[in-house]
């Protein structure tokens, strides 16, 4: 089992791979968490939500506008705790 902030940690490293750096949204999917990243200073947003398996840290992508019933079904986690971590909030 991972922590959130493990979570964030992988994602932000991955979010960085393809130039997102800044974090906008994070979600609770129940057996993952999402993390929401979009290119600093941009208003046009990133491909998707990456995101971080709770159980095994493996990372994959969801797209919120694809499974709509699942995005529902999420609960928001405020951005604000990691901006300790992340300036480009």
């Amino acid at each position: 089992m991972i922590t959130l902030q493990e979570a964030y940690f992988k994602a932000k490293s991955e979010g960085e791979k393809c130039g997102l750096t800044c974090l906008k949204d994070c979600r609770d999917f129940e057996r993952f968490w999402g993390f929401f990243f979009m290119p600093s200073g941009e208003k046009v947003y990133g491909p998707g939500y990456i995101t971080v398996n709770k159980k095994n840290g493996a990372i994959s992508e969801i797209f919120g506008h694809s499974d709509m019933k699942l995005f529902r079904k999420s609960t928001s986690i405020p951005i604000e705790q990691f901006a300790e971590y992340n300036v480009a909030i």
